[in-house]
């Protein structure tokens, strides 16, 4: 410890100790105090010096005798594996022998195994066949499950000859179980009087009708049991050619297959061959007798089968719901079975796609049919029928619009005579066209495939770019008259289809089918450079050296380039921007067209002479509207008239906000900041601006000052008492022109905001103000 240190702990240890003469009596106890605390340090000095030292040496000594123990121990490991060197040398042809012997022991095994499987299906065959012929259905079927169990414990089977020999058993006394079981069940079900069909002969009461429903209930579970494993019946249910389109579509459970087979013969016997009721163009009547079909076996089925599917462990199939999926499969083979010969007859295929939605729009609000469940509209989103259904869709459409466009009222508001309903004054053409794309929309909107609905939306941004080049190829026509009726009526019909497009941009379907088109376009971005990387990947070099460093570098590349990936906000964003540039261009064009009218009829006002007119005095008793100016705000009023009888309030006041803006502007550069005004000619300025010019835009605004905000302000200038202009003068003089040497010797330092808000400026800079100032002939120049 330093000196300085020493030091400073004695004075502060007499400081806090004896800061007076009176505490100089606590000497002998500090005393006493530090002396135990010097004794109880020496004792702890003198056990450490006693007792460290043995236990130092007891710890080396056990040290030492570890380290003995731990090369004896290094001895006997290095004896322990030269003998294990030595017995594994010695037994090694041994050990090479016994992994023959176990390699043929596990082989022998294998085939014991194989055979004792294919002895099992040989026992389950023969007890099938000696319990058909002691009529013992239910051991019979009992066995068969056996079957089918074994069948799928050995799916992940290599040995496909085993796989092959036990499906073609199973098929085989499938076959032969469910024939012998089908005719007792079909026999059943003809004396319940099923199928419930009308007949015009009256079919005799049933007596013993618990005693069939019991019969019905116990061979409907035995072909429960008869079910095939799913892999097994999808195989031999899928060569169906249809089912091979279609995914989702899956087999009926036996029974129910069973109970429909009698209504199949009936619906191939009218609608297939030559029958008077199988007509192409008449698909209603097949759609309405499978309707009927299911409406009249539902309570059948919900009182008689359902609990019987319930009973067996099948509560999650509904029996309304699989025989609905049956007739539906029947309809659907039969459409597709028409195809071929409806793609030469657009009037008939037209017609059939009409029913088909009607039916099946019926067949899941009304039956309650699953939305998941494959329908008649699969059919419909085949590439055959699909392309056809585009090309009508398309070719009536563009049939509709030539009608439209032809029309007499084509130009003309359905709601004219309604001035409640004509504020958005749509043309007739506009709104049928919109009805048309809604029409298509709904058409299209309960297909069940989202790649047919975007053909569809591609249809629908083709026809909106016809109409648009339709309405392009109008306004041409009459860009001579951009203020005329037929032009109005275009930039009506532009406007209300972007309005429509906004609308439906927001609705859950588009919304639903942008997310599918932008995730659709994400994948095909990630899977192009994936193709890319693993193709080039494929060498065995780069595999064995680089594999890692590829597989991060491909990650980390992808996911750079996902934020390349170009994502829309809506299905209709593009089209809508080409409708809005339109409405934004007709709008400046007719704008411009009643600004240069106006323009041209203001020469006279802009050559007045305001520095010489009388004095206000004078004026007061004659003030009145400059009479140059006359015909200059009557072809304005006209045009303004005109144009808010022909536009929609929306595009009429976009039209007028812009014009009022182009006015105030030019009166302001191109007639005040030109011209030098006395008192007279600044009071009928503002007098012309503010009581003719403004109030022309009243009627379309409470506030319509704040659009002439240039104009006003000028004449609030150039009306400014004098005293208060030439103050207000300096105050932007000293603002613009004063260096800040100048501005410093000023005991008060001027706002010019401040000033120029006090008098009413809240729109012209300091330099307007200055240069309008100027202009007034009754203030001399600073």
């Amino acid at each position: 410890m330093a000196a300085s240190t020493k030091q400073d702990f004695l004075v502060n240890f007499l400081n806090t100790n004896f800061d007076t003469m009176k505490s100089l009596h606590r000497l002998d106890s500090l005393r006493d105090e530090y002396k135990k605390q010097i004794e109880a340090l020496e004792e702890k000095i003198s056990k450490a010096s006693t007792e460290i030292p043995s236990e130092i040496d007891k710890a080396v000594s056990m040290a030492k005798t570890m380290s003995k123990h731990i090369n004896k121990l290094e001895e006997k490991v290095d004896s322990l594996c030269h003998d294990i060197f030595d017995h594994d040398h010695a037994i090694k042809p041994m050990v090479g022998e016994l992994e023959l012997q176990v390699e043929k022991i596990a082989e022998v095994e294998k085939y014991a195994h194989y055979l004792s499987t294919v002895a099992k299906i040989e026992d389950l065959s023969s007890h099938i066949q000696a319990s058909l012929l002691t009529e013992s259905l239910s051991s019979a079927v009992d066995s068969f499950n056996d079957l089918t169990e074994m069948y799928t414990a050995l799916q992940s089977s290599s040995c496909l000859n085993l796989l092959d020999f036990l499906k073609e058993s199973i098929l085989f006394w499938h076959k032969i179980l469910k024939d012998r079981i089908a005719i007792e069940f079909e026999e059943v079900l003809k004396a319940l009087r099923w199928p419930l069909v009308v007949t015009t002969i009256k079919a005799p009461s049933v007596t013993n009708v618990t005693e069939l429903k019991e019969r019905m209930r116990k061979l409907f579970q035995k072909l429960l049991s008869l079910q095939l494993p799913e892999s097994m019946s999808l195989e031999s249910f899928g060569g169906n050619q249809l089912i091979q389109k279609i995914g989702g579509v899956k087999p009926l459970v036996l029974p129910l297959e069973l109970m429909l087979k009698p209504l199949r013969k009936r619906f191939r016997y009218h609608f297939y061959g030559q029958k008077q009721t199988n007509s192409l163009d008449k698909p209603e009547w097949y759609l309405t007798q499978v309707l009927s079909w299911i409406r009249d076996h539902g309570d059948f089925l919900d009182r008689n089968i359902q609990p019987i599917l319930d009973e067996s462990k099948k509560g999650d199939i509904s029996a309304r719901v699989e025989f609905t999926r049956g007739l539906v499969i029947t309809v659907m083979e039969k459409i597709f079975h028409d195809l071929p010969e409806l793609a030469y007859e657009e009037a008939n295929f037209s017609h059939l796609i009409d029913e088909v939605l009607l039916f099946d729009s019926e067949l899941r609000n009304t039956y309650s049919y699953p939305p998941i469940l494959p329908g008649c509209l699969d059919v419909l989103c085949l590439p055959e029928a699909l392309t056809k259904w585009l090309i009508i869709e398309k070719k009536y459409a563009m049939q509709k619009i030539e009608q439209m466009l032809h029309s007499p009222s084509c130009w003309e508001s359905q709601y004219k005579d309604i001035s409640d309903l004509d504020e958005v004054r749509v043309p007739e053409c506009a709104e049928g066209f919109m009805m048309l794309l809604q029409t298509i929309t709904d058409r299209y909107r309960k297909l069940p495939v989202s790649d047919a609905k975007l053909q569809f939306l591609g249809l629908q941004l083709e026809l909106l770019e016809d109409f648009r080049m339709r309405l392009v190829q109008v306004m041409k026509t009459t860009s001579t008259a951009p203020t005329g009726h037929i032009m109005c009526a275009v930039l009506n019909a532009v406007h209300y289809v972007t309005q429509v497009l906004r609308d439906w941009s927001e609705l859950t379907f588009f919304l639903q089918l942008l997310c599918y088109k932008n995730n659709r376009s994400l994948k095909t971005e990630i899977a192009e450079p994936s193709d890319i990387l693993h193709s080039a990947g494929a060498s065995a070099e780069r595999k064995s050296t680089d594999e890692n460093v590829t597989e991060e570098d491909s990650v980390e590349s992808l996911l750079a380039g996902l934020s390349q990936i170009s994502m829309e906000h809506t299905v209709f964003e593009e089209i809508t921007s080409l409708f809005e540039s339109m409405e934004a261009d007709m709008i400046k064009a007719a704008c411009s067209y009643v600004f240069t009218d106006v323009q041209a009829r203001s020469q006279a006002y802009r050559k007045d002479r305001w520095i010489s007119l009388p004095a206000p005095k004078e004026l007061s008793t004659t003030l009145g509207l400059s009479q140059s100016a006359c015909e200059m705000f009557l072809v304005l009023k006209d045009h303004l008239c005109t144009m808010e009888k022909q536009l929609s309030k929306f595009l009429f006041d976009r039209f007028w906000h812009r014009l009022a803006r182009n006015i105030d502007d030019f009166l302001f550069h191109e007639v005040i900041l030109v011209n030098h005004f006395n008192d007279g000619g600044a009071v009928q300025l503002q007098f012309d601006i503010t009581r003719n010019l403004i109030p022309l835009f009243g009627d379309y605004t409470n506030n319509p000052d704040s659009y002439f905000r240039l104009c006003k302000e000028a004449s609030t200038l150039l009306t400014l008492k004098s005293g208060s202009a030439l103050l207000l003068k300096e105050v932007i003089y000293s603002h613009l022109h004063e260096t800040a040497e100048q501005r410093q010797l000023r005991q008060v330092q001027p706002d010019v905001g401040a000033a120029l808000r006090e008098v009413g400026i809240f729109t012209l800079s300091a330099e307007q103000s200055e240069q309008v100032l100027s202009l007034r002939t009754n203030l001399s120049v600073s």
